[in-house]
């Protein structure tokens, strides 16, 4: 029987593997985004956007958790933010169906934040996902308030959360079904009739309020449905200001190169490569494009660039080695390299630096980060 260790690394592989998709589809996105819009497209995309950084959030808290034995603490986030955030996720597909999906905040909720992040938006996304999808017709109602909280087991300090409820006009859930509600694969006779499903999702959502210390109830309304009640232990503290969901700023403004500039791309994947040809294109670079570290080399030697975009994992040589070779060779060492990397936390900037790279980009791209990267490295910074 595989040792648990080795599973959970490989678990942390696959969340590793899949950064790289997910940075495609970023950058993809943010491309759509660059060109004109119209409002309902500019929802939809943003809405498309929040869904692959909320997944590569995951990923990257998935590798970290394995490779530190323990699960990293997020930087404060305001509650509300993330059941907003939350709540426009499941919007579109509420709409479809034909339901009305209200979100109310309470403006005295508003004052209060979380260090826990990723598991706040996991449980909130998993009473959503199954509020919309077990409701067939009428309303998902979201109301984040504001009110005391006490245990008197665990002998609380905190004496004030908030509270998240997610009401649904469904068919309701049964009350000898609740009694199994939150065990694992464990599924309501709804459900079964209905939906495909693994059972997983509230037994998750009731573990991950276990760890933060919440409280997750099911309440029936005497109008039919469910509601699902988390009181949350939160702080008040400044609420962060959301930054912009398409980072593209207009080229008119921000991508006007300073002077031409010739960039070779290095990277094994065919994906990647078209879209960075892509970013060099809108940023007005002209650019060349090679898949190993040898290939590069070879390119480096008989032509000039004014950069050099190298990924870091290729199969053969890797993007340090390849570095290092460049650094290496008097003839080419003065040539500016850039990392490009979905794995930063893994291989650390200061070795990179040791290596020869002038930069670091970390997937998925940015592309006003990537163009501020070029741009730097032609001024010599």
């Amino acid at each position: 029987m595989p040792d648990r260790d080795d599973e959970a690394v490989k678990l942390a592989l696959l969340a590793h593997d899949l950064r790289t998709p997910l940075a495609a589809m970023r950058l993809t996105a943010e491309l759509i985004g660059a060109r004109p819009l119209d409002e309902d497209q500019f929802d939809k995309l943003s809405i498309l956007i929040r869904s692959i950084d909320a997944l590569t959030a995951m990923t990257g808290e998935l590798v970290e958790a394995v490779r530190s034995d323990e699960v990293t603490e997020t930087p404060e986030q305001a509650v509300a933010e993330i059941v907003r955030d939350c709540a426009e996720l499941f919007q579109i597909a509420a709409e479809e169906k034909g339901l009305v999906f209200r979100l109310h905040i309470e403006p005295d909720a508003c004052d209060f934040v979380t260090s826990h992040a990723a598991e706040l938006r996991r449980i909130v996304t998993t009473l959503l996902d199954n509020a919309v999808k077990y409701t067939d017709r009428g309303s998902v109602d979201i109301d984040v308030t504001q009110e005391g909280f006490s245990s008197d087991a665990q002998k609380r300090d905190e004496h004030e959360c908030v509270r998240i409820s997610v009401t649904d006009t469904g068919s309701g859930i049964d009350a000898e079904e609740e009694a199994t509600l939150f065990r694992p694969f464990s599924r309501g006779r709804r459900g079964l009739e209905t939906v495909a499903g693994s059972g997983l999702g509230l037994w998750g959502a009731a573990c991950q309020s276990s760890e933060l210390g919440a409280q997750l109830r099911l309440v029936r309304p005497e109008a039919g449905g469910s509601r699902f009640e988390l009181r949350i232990p939160a702080q008040r503290g400044a609420a962060p200001v959301r930054r912009p969901v398409l980072d593209i700023p207009p080229r008119a403004e921000k991508w006007t190169a300073k002077a031409a500039a010739h960039v070779l791309i290095v990277d094994d994947n065919e994906t990647n490569c078209r879209l960075m040809s892509a970013l060099m294109e809108s940023f007005g670079y002209s650019f060349d494009v090679v898949h190993s570290g040898d290939e590069a080399l070879g390119a480096i030697r008989s032509k000039a660039y004014d950069a050099v975009l190298l990924d870091l994992n290729m199969p053969g040589k890797s993007g340090v080695e390849t570095a290092r070779e460049i650094k290496g060779d008097p003839a080419i060492s003065d040539l500016p390299l850039i990392a490009v990397t979905a794995a930063l936390e893994s291989v650390g900037e200061t070795r990179l630096h040791a290596a020869g790279f002038a930069d670091v980009i970390a997937k998925p791209l940015s592309p006003a980060d990537l163009f501020a990267a070029l741009e730097r490295v032609q001024d010599g910074g």
